[in-house]
């Protein structure tokens, strides 16, 4: 189960009409869907020091939580502008106190997470996810290579089951060879993923470049692709119109492999 938090990426409209709580108090620049149509996002609040602390130990409790359920593990959600995001990259963190400033302060709050779920079910059964070059969410970071180079060395002490690394971003506007430095740097199960095709994949893992890759919208539209990809076979296209609707259509209705 990913167990994340959204952090200045929620809404009042959500939220029993209260602030978002973020690093920092500064509103991504863009609009979001609410019960009442499109809205601009909102200013959030700074979260204290209490505030951090609780939200660490929501994590604890989700990952117990996902455990006592019948999951095999958690993967933390540290990607795509959410709340541990805002606290890695320095356009929505500008605190000046222990978690703001230097790259070690950046991370703290994925750290105290990370110690937290990792004390409470096991390394092993946790992964952590990062995107650390993508701009989703009005994301950014003044040194994503630094960034990157910092993280990857910092989690070898972890011993996560995996960490899966969003390899580029999806706007283009902020580029690094992200999987380059962590494979340089991160000793422990490396996952890399974003638009691969099955024979980049191969090539991938036959350069050893990473451990293993992530494949999304290619299982969304091929229920089948293992089948798929081991016999060769063509794969069906994914429609993007469909990813996030709520009926059958785009979701269990696109066609098994023939035989």
């Amino acid at each position: 189960m990913q167990i994340w938090h959204v952090g200045r990426a929620a809404h009042p409209l959500f939220n029993n009409g209260h602030d978002p709580v973020a690093p920092s108090a500064i509103a991504i620049d863009d609009e979001t869907h609410t019960p009442e149509g499109k809205k601009p996002y909102t200013v959030p609040h700074e979260s204290s020091p209490a505030e951090i602390s609780d939200i660490v130990q929501d994590f604890r409790k989700a990952a117990a939580d996902a455990i006592a359920a019948g999951f095999d593990g958690v993967e933390v959600h540290g990607a795509n502008g959410y709340l541990i995001d805002q606290f890695l990259r320095d356009s929505a963190n500008q605190r000046t106190d222990e978690y703001g400033g230097s790259k070690e302060n950046h991370a703290r709050f994925l750290t105290e997470i990370l110690e937290a779920v990792t004390e409470e079910i096991g390394s092993g059964r946790v992964g952590l996810r990062l995107s650390p070059l993508n701009s989703f969410n009005g994301m950014k970071d003044s040194d994503p290579e630094n960034l990157i180079r910092y993280l990857s060395k910092h989690l070898n002490q972890f011993d996560l089951a995996y960490l899966p690394l969003m390899r580029a971003d999806f706007f283009g506007i902020q580029k690094a060879n992200a999987v380059q430095i962590a494979r340089q740097h991160y000793t422990g199960h490396l996952m890399v993923y974003m638009g691969y095709s099955v024979e980049e994949a191969a090539e991938t893992i036959n350069k050893n470049m990473a451990d293993s890759v992530a494949f999304g919208t290619a299982f969304l539209a091929n229920p089948d692709l293992p089948a798929r990809t081991e016999a060769g076979a063509e794969l069906n296209t994914p429609d993007q119109n469909t990813f996030y609707t709520s009926g059958a259509e785009g979701y269990t209705d696109y066609p098994f492999m023939k035989a």
